[in-house]
């Protein structure tokens, strides 16, 4: 796998992201925090872990796989993204990735909660809404504690 496959799948995963956070939400510029590839294979996971690794550091390790923090940031339609995470693959996911958006969590929570296509997801340190849809390859996250403040990382 090499570098512009890994970009572009990046891109691909955030304007997805983007699109269906703009059908379902009025957040239409909320930036991006973080995104997520969910490989499909082994194959992919290697290809992909041996790629992003030439862009920048691991700054977060979960049994999931890794974190990266790049040294410079991919440009996407929903702002620069540096915090990219390459999981491994897990037959129970289907979707492509996911996006993490910054947005104000508690008014955002009030007002979507409830909606179809949102689940809240509890964590040890945070929490998130997450929106996905059947008409959607990936899916997109708000959450309380952006990754970037998670992790201590200052941009």
């Amino acid at each position: 796998m090499k570098v512009p496959a890994l970009i572009a799948t990046v891109a691909y995963i955030v304007d997805r992201s983007a699109q269906l956070r703009n059908t379902y939400t009025n957040e239409l510029t909320a930036p991006v925090e973080f995104a997520c590839i969910f490989c499909q294979s082994g194959e992919e996971y290697i290809g992909f872990s041996d790629a992003i690794q030439t862009l920048g550091k691991i700054v977060e390790e979960t049994p999931s796989g890794y974190t990266y923090l790049l040294n410079d940031s991919i440009s996407t339609p929903s702002g620069p993204l540096r915090l990219v995470k390459v999981r491994k693959p897990d037959p129970q996911i289907l979707k492509r990735g996911d996006a993490d958006f910054n947005t104000d969590y508690k008014n955002f929570k009030k007002r979507y909660q409830r909606n179809p296509g949102f689940e809240l997801v509890r964590r040890e340190t945070f929490e998130m809404l997450r929106l996905s849809s059947p008409s959607f390859d990936v899916m997109s996250c708000f959450s309380n504690v952006p990754k970037s403040k998670e992790l201590g990382i200052k941009f």
